[in-house]
């Protein structure tokens, strides 16, 4: 009765319509593999350049393929191990980051490049949980001691700060010894 679900073909037959697999890397997953190396590369010159351990970021780059058959390319840098001023230069590292690929590959519009960071889970952060609401409430207000800086302002300098009123010197000396004579001003020749 269930003839029908037995297979006619023999075990040692191949499945009909197999292509070989090919293991070498096509012309564009070689030059993605030779993108990825360079970015490895230049990331680990810049570290050492600056005199970040080798050791606190990673780097993981992906390639996405956009319908037009253009290629985006993702660079996500992983931060291995906490620190708290590397966090602070973080935008400068990743713009020296583009800077040397520009020196390595003049060729190539390395603005184009996504970049973004991501924290490994044991990298040592010593925040895993965010503060209460009111904490940022609180460090958005100005300090007490700084002006704050108009938006219109584009430079982005600081004002200088306010100098405190200097009182008038007194109208006698005090304390000074009988018979000094104060400091007069001479007229300029």
């Amino acid at each position: 009765m269930f003839d029908f679900l037995k297979s006619k073909r023999k075990k040692t037959e191949p499945p009909p319509s197999v292509a070989p697999v090919s293991v070498t890397p096509t012309g564009a997953q070689q030059h993605n593999n030779v993108r990825r190396e360079l970015i490895r590369v230049v990331l680990k010159d810049t570290l050492r350049l600056h005199g970040i351990p080798l050791d606190w970021i990673a780097c993981e780059v992906i390639s996405i393929t956009r319908p037009p058959s253009e290629e985006e390319l993702h660079i996500q840098l992983v931060v291995m191990k906490w620190n708290e001023q590397l966090l602070r230069y973080a935008s400068a590292l990743q713009h020296q980051l583009l800077l040397g690929l520009d020196r390595f590959d003049p060729t190539v519009d390395h603005s184009k490049y996504v970049v973004s960071w991501r924290f490994s889970p044991d990298c040592g952060c010593p925040f895993p949980h965010l503060p209460e609401p009111k904490f940022w409430r609180k460090s958005a207000l100005p300090q007490a001691d700084e002006e704050p800086v108009s938006i219109l302002d584009r430079r982005h300098s600081r004002r200088p700060p306010k100098l405190p009123k200097l009182k008038p010197p007194p109208s006698a000396p005090q304390n000074e010894p009988p018979g000094y004579a104060p400091t007069q001003s001479a007229p300029l020749r």
